[in-house]
């Protein structure tokens, strides 16, 4: 079984094995503990779990809104 967490280093989606009990981010390399770890989702197999992070990302660019840097005169 998969489970598809968030990193508490950077915020980043990653997926994860339940067969381990930590998971080195891809992104940042920060260790995370799954056992403590925040499940977004869980799913049976590899390809269930991307597509489930993939919708998790497109939720997330659309809910999040567009900023613009702020510079000074």
């Amino acid at each position: 079984m998969y489970i598809i967490i968030n990193c508490h280093s950077c915020g980043k989606i990653i997926m994860a094995s339940t067969a381990n009990r930590t998971k080195t981010c891809t992104h940042c390399g920060v260790k995370v503990d799954l056992h403590s770890a925040r499940v977004l989702a869980r799913s049976d197999t590899t390809t269930e779990a991307v597509a489930i992070i993939q919708e998790l990302k497109q939720r997330k660019s659309k809910d999040s809104p567009v900023t613009f840097k702020k510079f000074r005169v």
